[in-house]
């Protein structure tokens, strides 16, 4: 029975103790280069990281891919490639030594060989063993981890959708007038590089850091916490072939907006009644102690050039067919912060007369297709039985200041090409704009300017019955305004204006 014993240790005990020997030796080797793959240690060889492109492409984005998305899986392949490579440096290693000294060499012992290689074997089946149990375990983390990203991944984009919902935020394009649900994110360090969709995703969590370096927000929550000079410039990816893109205003994303369109026949007055709505705005906003600001330069210039214009001439230049980037000019967008109040983004949009008698032309003004409440404007002197009211002398005086095409021919023409668009018109809020009040007012003395029934009262009394008719049953709700859209001695608007303005915003939940 000794002798049994004695024999079992003699063959078993050597090939396990250079099992566990070899064993720890390719662990080691393993472990060591793998850590250099990550790049610790002193021969720490990590792989580089891929080199975002330098412009967006259908498929890739000029950015630094997110760690758990992209470079992990890269760095984890590099890395078991190289533990891989060393332990095979081991195996083969340890296999030469064995074969040179036991079987090369005449005076080597074969058998003890035999045992090596068994040990070989053996410490082969514990490393892998070894390995196999740790990689299942490393897999389950990672597993786990990848899991959790993903989770937070969606929960961080729920919740930007949330906030932005809650808060009735939009994005509203003041050039082209679409409604941007994605838009381009120019980049606050290299100024010129934009990107796409920077939800949480395969780019960032919270921030996304573009090919140049410079992180930047990659949720526009977080966009209301960081610095103007960290917060990228928003861009409308709506544009034409051989456009460049539309920025969109200032502060867009940030707050709730409010789209104003304005229609009406060539030279009944719209432009004019945009400039002196601009200026009521700004002075009562100011008068009541909140903020009045232009979102862009470009609205700035627009708004200055056309008070000037007004003050000097008391007509502002006639707004003309654009040739770029549609056939409306862009939007006039300011930004009014009330004493008391949510702080609304408006967009006033203008357009030619001559637009509102095209179909096809009508249907370019995508702002249409957004808006909660519209602005008609209606010139009285285009009315038939209003214009031979006046005298001959006044008719040549006034004759080059009105509309010459009735309101019917452009409510109609518009109406039936918004309804075509697929706007629904139960839903909007049509105010009704009468301009010139200033010039008609000997034919108003019987009436409460300051009432909106009695306003329609007199349309329907100048042979407009079948007009307010049609708005009354077409539209959720019509609101009629008498404005003479002058500014007074001190370039104040006029008040008639003031009380356009103060209830046309009001519906849109801005209260002046």
């Amino acid at each position: 029975m000794m002798l049994v014993v004695a024999l079992a240790l003699v063959v078993i005990v050597p090939p396990l103790v250079a099992a566990m020997t070899f064993a720890q030796k390719v662990l080691r080797g393993y472990v060591v280069s793998l850590a250099a793959g990550y790049g610790m240690g002193k021969a720490a060889n990590a792989l580089e990281a891929k080199r975002p492109p330098a412009k967006r492409s259908p498929k890739e984005e000029p950015a630094w891919d997110f760690y758990l998305r992209g470079q992990a899986w890269r760095d984890i392949v590099h890395a078991h490639r190289a533990g891989a490579a060393a332990a095979r440096g081991v195996i083969a290693k340890r296999a030469k030594e064995i074969g040179k000294k036991h079987f090369e060499d005449p005076l080597g012992n074969n058998w003890l060989g035999a045992f090596h290689y068994l040990g070989l074997a053996l410490g082969l089946l514990l490393a892998l063993a070894a390995l196999v149990s740790a990689g299942v375990g490393t897999g389950l983390f990672l597993f786990v981890l990848l899991g959790c990203s993903y989770l937070a991944l969606y929960l961080l984009r729920l919740v930007d959708v949330v906030m932005l919902r809650f808060r009735g935020i939009t994005m509203t394009c003041r050039v082209c007038g679409h409604r941007v649900t994605e838009v381009l994110y120019g980049c606050p360090g290299c100024k010129t590089t934009l990107h796409g969709d920077v939800r949480p995703g395969r780019y960032g969590m919270t921030r996304r850091r573009c090919q140049c370096g410079k992180p930047f927000p990659s949720m526009m929550v977080l966009m209301w916490f960081v610095k103007q000079d960290d917060k990228p410039t928003l861009w409308c990816p709506r544009y034409r072939d051989g456009e460049e893109p539309h920025q969109l205003t200032g502060h867009t994303g940030e707050m709730a907006e409010i789209v104003l369109p304005v229609f009406g026949a060539p030279s009944a007055g719209k432009t004019q009644l945009i400039t002196v709505l601009i200026i009521a705005m700004e002075a009562m906003t100011t008068r009541s102690g909140g903020d009045f600001t232009y979102a862009d330069d470009q609205s700035r210039k627009w708004a200055e050039d056309g008070k000037r214009k007004l003050v000097a001439t008391s007509r502002p230049d006639k707004t003309k067919i654009a040739t770029k980037g549609g056939v409306a000019p862009p939007a006039c967008s300011v930004l009014v912060a009330p004493r008391r109040g949510t702080r609304k983004l408006v967009h006033v949009f203008d357009a030619a007369g001559e637009i509102f008698s095209n179909a096809k032309q009508i249907q370019e003004l995508q702002y249409f297709r957004i808006a909660r409440t519209f602005v008609f404007v209606v010139d009285p002197m285009s009315i038939k039985s209003v214009w031979d009211g006046f005298e001959l002398a006044e008719r040549q005086a006034f004759e080059d200041r009105r509309a010459q095409q009735e309101p019917h021919v452009t409510f109609s023409e518009t109406v039936s090409t918004m309804t075509a668009m697929g706007v629904d018109l139960a839903k909007i809020h049509l105010v009704v704009a009468v301009s010139k009040a200033d010039l008609v007012k000997p034919m108003l003395a019987d009436v409460d300017t300051g009432d909106s029934l009695a306003i329609k009262e007199w349309l329907e009394d100048v042979g407009q019955g079948n007009i307010v008719r049609r708005m009354e049953t077409t539209f959720k709700e019509v609101t009629y305004f008498l404005t003479a859209a002058l500014p007074d001695e001190h370039n104040d608007a006029h008040p008639s204006v003031e009380t356009f303005a103060g209830l046309t915003l009001a519906d849109e939940g801005l209260r002046l």
